[in-house]
């Protein structure tokens, strides 16, 4: 692949663009009233009254002025890329820290997030405070598709083509010999591969999500008494089935399945069609994500604000639709990395960790989790979800510093 020399960019839209979107808003047509009356909330998707209540602070309390400040406080950079006479841009910020042992750090978001889902951990990260934790240089991407981050127009962007263009990011632009990384999400996938294919110089991975192959036989010692208790928080699971569950078939998975998997199956086989439906319309963003992010985190950790600043920023940025390509692109590479790690696909060379919180999406056993690769750190922590930069940053920074603070001088 062909790039560039990286420019430093100004990510700020104009006053016209944030004005139209908050008009759209405004003018979009609402419901005075739900359509039914309905006994359980979010049964048939986003609340009502919660959407009305986004709704309302997007058009009263929320402050383009204040995003825009809180992503200026870090150096943007924009490179453009050529595959096979394809063109197109990679976005990422890169905050360096002023410690010369810093560890160099790639941190991976996934759907529906941004490189914003960061934004509370990078200084901690960079600048942790005390001369005993460890410092990293770090750099977040947006994946091909987001924010600014552009797709090629004529060949596909698959998750294993991304992982070249991450790696070489971090060895070829930004010239870090050996670095770590960081993902959950789409961005976990993304890393598995990064972490398979160049295991020379991605040294070490920490991973939030974790998406396995079906657990070999019915042993009910494959879970630790927190993974019991973790499936045991929906009744409909009995003790029986537990050897055969992990990230597909807990009682999570299966309520995502079951009541949210709509949206896989139209952006994997229909992008177009959900895509520009969607990024037409700022409230529909608003809708659509909204339920997702609502219904994959920890309801007594989450900001409203942090759902109108990713429903502005895909609005914005025109790049909904784009984002929604991934899973129409990498259908066949999903399938793989879900296979039992006994097939051999992307399994990984070098020692990772992974932080288990609640309200993931769904989670493996650590003896699932083991045959992957070298898992040398498992933490549990009693709330969170899937977005953990979010709305767990503390806890999520210690568990970086501690992984890679203990592994990094071992590898």
């Amino acid at each position: 692949m062909m790039h560039s020399a990286p420019k430093r960019i100004d990510t700020a839209f104009s006053d016209a663009a944030v004005k139209g979107m908050l008009a759209l808003l405004k003018a979009s047509p609402f419901p005075e009233k739900a359509p039914i009356d309905s006994s359980q909330p979010w049964k048939l998707g986003i609340d009502y009254d919660y959407l009305k209540k986004l709704k309302n602070i997007f058009e009263t309390e929320w402050s383009w002025e204040s995003l825009q400040k809180r992503i200026a406080k870090f150096d943007h950079y924009l490179v453009h890329c050529e595959r096979d006479g394809d063109g197109f841009d990679l976005h990422y910020i890169h905050a360096k820290s002023p410690r010369s042992d810093a560890i160099p750090l790639i941190l991976l978001h996934g759907w529906p997030g941004t490189f914003f889902d960061f934004h509370r951990i990078i200084e901690p990260l960079t600048n942790p405070g005390k001369p005993d934790l460890p410092a990293f240089h770090v750099v977040v991407p947006s994946l091909p598709g987001y924010f600014l981050s552009t797709l090629p127009r004529r060949s596909n962007m698959s998750i294993d083509h991304i992982a070249t263009i991450l790696n070489e990011l971090m060895t070829t632009v930004l010239r870090y010999k050996n670095y770590v990384g960081q993902g959950g999400d789409w961005g976990s996938m993304i890393l598995r591969m990064m972490g398979s294919m160049y295991p020379d110089q991605l040294s070490l991975t920490h991973y939030n999500m974790f998406y396995t192959g079906v657990v070999p036989d019915n042993d009910l010692s494959c879970y630790s008494e927190s993974e019991k208790k973790f499936l045991k928080r929906f009744s409909e699971v009995k003790d029986t089935e537990f050897g055969y569950l992990v990230i597909q078939t807990t009682k999570r998975f299966s309520e995502v399945k079951d009541m949210e998997f709509g949206y896989l199956v139209i952006q994997t086989t229909k992008p177009f069609t959900i895509g520009f439906a969607i990024a037409s319309s700022p409230l529909a963003i608003l809708t659509y994500i909204g339920d997702k992010i609502y219904g994959w985190s920890d309801p007594g950790l989450l900001n409203p604000l942090d759902i109108i600043d990713t429903t502005a920023l895909y609005y914005l940025s025109g790049s909904f639709t784009t984002s929604v390509m991934m899973y129409n692109q990498s259908a066949v590479q999903l399938m793989d990395l879900a296979a039992p790690a006994s097939e051999g696909k992307s399994l990984l060379k070098n020692k990772f960790g992974f932080s288990a919180f609640p309200y993931e999406l769904g989670r493996a056993p650590k003896k699932v989790l083991q045959t992957y690769g070298p898992l040398v750190y498992l933490k549990e922590h009693s709330s969170g979800g899937h977005f953990p930069a979010l709305d767990s940053p503390k806890e999520f920074v210690a568990d970086l510093q501690e992984f890679f603070g203990e592994h990094w001088e071992s590898t």
